[in-house]
C-alpha cells in the first residue's frame, strides 16, 4: 500500500506542477513580449489591450521609449500588455500598419488598432492615452 501511494502522490504532484506552469503561460507578462509578422495576430487576439513598440536598433529616440515600455509594461501588468516589434525584421506588419515614423506605439483594443502614438514622449504622456482604454 505504501508503493500505491508513494506513485499516487508523485502523480499528483507531476499534475500539479503542470497545471501550475500552464496557469504561468496564461498569466500576462510583466516584460514586453517580442512581436513578429507571424506571432502579430495571435498576440492581439489573445489580450485585450496591447501596446505595441514599433522600434529599430538604430533609432535613438526607440531607445529612450525602450525603458519607459520596460518600466510601464512591469507597473500595468494584468492590465496592457506591451510587445516590441523590430520593423526592419518585421516589414509586413509595418507596412500593414503603415508605420512611417519610429517609434510608434500601436494601442490594439480586443484585437483593432484603437490609437497610435508617433514619436519619443514622456510615460505620463502614454498613461494619458491609455486612459480611456483601461
Amino acid at each position: 500500500m505504501d508503493e500505491l501511494e508513494d506513485i499516487r502522490r508523485k502523480k499528483r504532484e507531476e499534475l500539479l506542477e503542470r497545471l501550475r506552469k500552464r496557469e504561468e503561460a496564461r498569466a500576462p507578462p510583466e516584460k514586453p513580449i517580442t512581436i513578429n509578422d507571424l506571432n502579430f495576430h495571435d498576440v492581439v487576439r489573445r489580450y485585450p489591450l496591447v501596446v505595441i513598440d514599433c522600434w529599430a536598433p538604430w533609432c535613438a529616440p526607440c531607445k529612450i521609449m525602450d525603458s519607459v515600455i520596460k518600466k510601464m509594461a512591469s507597473e500595468y501588468a494584468g492590465k496592457v500588455v506591451f510587445g516590441k516589434l523590430n520593423i526592419d525584421q518585421n516589414r509586413a506588419t509595418a507596412l500593414h500598419y503603415k508605420v512611417s515614423s519610429i517609434p510608434t506605439l500601436l494601442i490594439m483594443k480586443d484585437g483593432k488598432e484603437v490609437d497610435r502614438i508617433v514619436g519619443a514622449v514622456p510615460k505620463k504622456a502614454v498613461e494619458d492615452r491609455l486612459q480611456p482604454y483601461l
